[in-house]
């Protein structure tokens, strides 16, 4: 008896040790951040958002000991309360949800410490995420629900607002309709955990458009684009994707050959063309083209067969020996060194060379090929319009004949032009520290009357974010890159940058 007596006295001691009795340990709610750590910065804002959880998750909590007990419960329902009955001590404790939709449902994790000791003691989930939210306003889009670019799932609707979830890491595309009826766009989210971004499209003629939330749980970046009249974004921030090797300071041209991105830089440089990698814009290659000389390059513009260097930078007015450089492509592509057919031309309607103090219109950065000719888009200092014009690309000396012209509202700096017509042109305002880059979107044109079809302004931000933005081109899956040369502004100096930004579905 005796034996029998301390063989189970000591069973018990190893089994219960270091806890002494059972409590009920009830489970009284969850919460995620505290809100006070993060403090609206809208008092004004008078939506709140409400998260619904993955409705199973799993919890464990490890006592000192090494032992574990189990738990599930449905984080979306606490009106009765559950309740797990544990030993005194300490204990870690962990979850996890299951997943089963985490596009419309928040995940959680669990982790915290407990210490049990009291009955009936009650206790909270502090619980994290891995996610992050995306919110739009349900208000000046299209009839359809905005979807992801790539999977075409269409947001959930809540309230007055789509929304989705989404882990961080996963870059996300959504593309948005809106309400003319025919347009799109497309923006990039890149979710971050804890983060909602809201996004809100804003008739500036109407206050009660803007839909602001309180930070309460989740860190809160709210973006309102405001629209023209025809409902399309006035504003639309590119993605940086990287500053530009100390060569490209001075980069002011770009094309995309064969899903190869090649950059110049402008007059006073080499006369080299960079192959760059397109995301980086770190230099792969440089090709030296021989018998050149870069009094001013500005674009580069492509044929099937051909790469143009627009040496027409005419800053002071007065120059007499504009130029355009034709270089084979199969060369370009192969060799480190190249020649380029030189052709030499004049304005149709220039007949003053004496540059009127740098006020003329005959400065150029800006062309593409089309239409088996090359169209010369102008950067007029003088009323901050464009004048467009084309060239016979096959000749030696030729006349760029005048066709068109148009407000811009700023100086263009480049050109570009896809497979399906969709023209961009590039520039900024000419407003010192308070200008902005731009992109006038062209496209429904008849013939080679660039202006004459639907045609839309968006500003993309401050060169103090992008740098002045001096290159642009379409990429082969229809997006556009941007390239930014290194400007000082007020004592600071903004690195050369490499940008995109995808305007499919607003031609």
């Amino acid at each position: 008896f005796i034996l029998l007596f301390v063989g189970v006295f000591s069973s018990c001691k190893e089994k219960e040790e270091p806890v002494n009795g059972e409590v009920n340990v009830i489970i009284s709610g969850i919460e995620l951040l505290e809100p006070s750590k993060f403090p609206s910065s809208r008092i004004s804002a008078d939506n709140t958002w409400e998260h619904e959880y993955e409705p199973k998750l799993s919890l464990t909590f490890l006592a000192s000991s090494g032992e574990k007990f189990n738990l599930d419960i449905n984080p979306n329902n606490f009106t009765s309360p559950f309740s797990i009955s544990l030993p005194k001590g300490n204990y870690e404790l962990t979850g996890s949800s299951s997943i089963t939709d985490s596009f419309s449902l928040l995940p959680l994790r669990i982790k915290q410490n407990l210490t049990v000791n009291t009955s009936d003691q009650k206790i909270q989930l502090t619980a994290t995420s891995d996610a992050g939210l995306f919110t739009i306003t349900n208000k000046n889009l299209g009839n359809s629900a905005p979807q992801l670019f790539i999977s075409n799932q269409k947001l959930k609707l809540k309230g007055k607002f789509y929304y989705f979830y989404s882990n961080s890491g996963a870059g996300q595309k959504v593309k948005i309709p809106l309400s003319d009826g025919s347009s799109s766009f497309n923006f990039d989210w890149e979710p971050k955990p804890f983060t909602h971004r809201h996004l809100g499209l804003d008739n500036p003629n109407d206050p009660s458009d803007i839909e602001s939330f309180i930070q309460d749980d989740f860190l809160l970046d709210q973006n309102q684009l405001l629209i023209s009249e025809k409902g399309i974004p006035t504003n639309l921030s590119p993605k940086i994707q990287s500053e530009l090797p100390i060569s490209q300071n001075e980069n002011s041209g770009l094309a995309f050959i064969q899903n190869r991105l090649f950059s110049i830089n402008d007059g006073g440089n080499t006369n080299d063309i960079f192959e760059l990698n397109p995301n980086t814009g770190a230099v792969i290659r440089t090709i030296r083209v021989s018998n050149a000389t870069n009094s001013d390059w500005e674009d580069l513009a492509q044929s099937d067969t051909h790469l143009f260097i627009g040496d027409f930078g005419n800053n002071n007015g007065t120059r007499k020996d504009l130029a355009i450089y034709k270089i084979s492509i199969a060369s370009l592509l192969t060799l480190d060194e190249v020649t380029g057919e030189k052709i030499n031309f004049t304005y149709s309607d220039q007949t003053d060379f004496s540059g009127n103090g740098g006020k003329h219109n005959f400065d150029c950065e800006a062309f593409f090929f089309a239409s088996n000719q090359l169209h010369l888009f102008t950067k007029n200092r003088v009323d901050q319009k464009t004048n467009h014009y084309t060239l016979n690309p096959n000749q030696t000396s030729g006349t760029a004949i005048l066709t068109s012209g148009f407000d811009i509202k700023g100086l263009v700096t480049a050109a570009s032009i896809d497979q399906l017509g969709n023209i961009c042109l590039l520039g900024y305002e000419d407003a010192g520290l308070a200008s902005r880059s731009f992109i006038w979107l062209f496209s429904k044109y008849s013939g080679i009357a660039f202006f004459s079809g639907k045609s839309n302004r968006i500003f993309l931000g401050s060169p103090s974010l992008l740098s002045q933005t001096e290159g642009l081109i379409f990429d082969q899956e229809g997006q556009v890159i941007i390239t930014g040369e290194q400007i000082s502004l007020s004592g600071f100096t903004v690195p050369a940058k490499l940008s995109k930004i995808d305007l499919r579905g607003l031609f």
